[in-house]
């Protein structure tokens, strides 16, 4: 709940049980009150278009389908998921879609200004004043080439940990 600077108004899970079970209902329930639990419609697949295309642009393509599972590949993904979210929070600009009209037989689309989440985020006005400076203290402290260099240095390391034959000193 520390990285998340702002209230959260809706929790909107996976519908699998592994993501949606009682000890997730349980840490919402007493962690933060006031949260809506909601769940995807059955066979509605665009219902998790964002979190879809996340996990496609920021965990397949970087680590590809791998399986995972030793406490050390895990350890290593999580240190790998914290820089990321640093980098692609922080010094990552996105477009938004702002409309979308039909023209004759065209779809045409009209985006914004290319932005950050971190710069949207302090645009929105929602942060209090510790949470602005805390965030802008860690984007002033962090250098984005440094950090880059960092990810590919533990995909690497990550590479070559799923890679090893089992039992192999790598």
């Amino acid at each position: 709940m520390e990285r998340v600077p702002f209230a959260i108004l809706e929790l909107h899970p996976d519908n699998g049980s592994e993501f949606f079970n009682q000890h997730l209902v349980r840490f919402w329930k007493e962690k933060v009150t006031g949260v809506r639990l909601s769940r995807s419609r059955p066979y509605q697949k665009n219902d998790h278009r964002m979190v879809e295309q996340k996990n496609d642009t920021l965990v397949r393509q970087y680590v590809g389908q791998l399986r995972l599972d030793t406490p050390e590949q895990v350890a290593a993904l999580d240190t790998l998921y914290e820089q990321m979210w640093l980098y692609y929070n922080l010094f990552q600009p996105v477009l938004h879609l702002c409309e979308k009209t039909r023209v004759e037989d065209k779809v045409v689309r009209k985006w914004d200004q290319a932005k950050t989440p971190y710069e949207r985020l302090v645009e929105s006005a929602v942060l209090s004043s510790e949470h602005q400076a805390r965030l802008q203290q860690l984007y002033e402290h962090t250098n984005p080439a440094r950090l880059r260099k960092a990810i590919y240095r533990q995909l690497d390391a990550l590479w070559e940990m799923a890679t090893a034959q089992p039992g192999s000193a790598a």
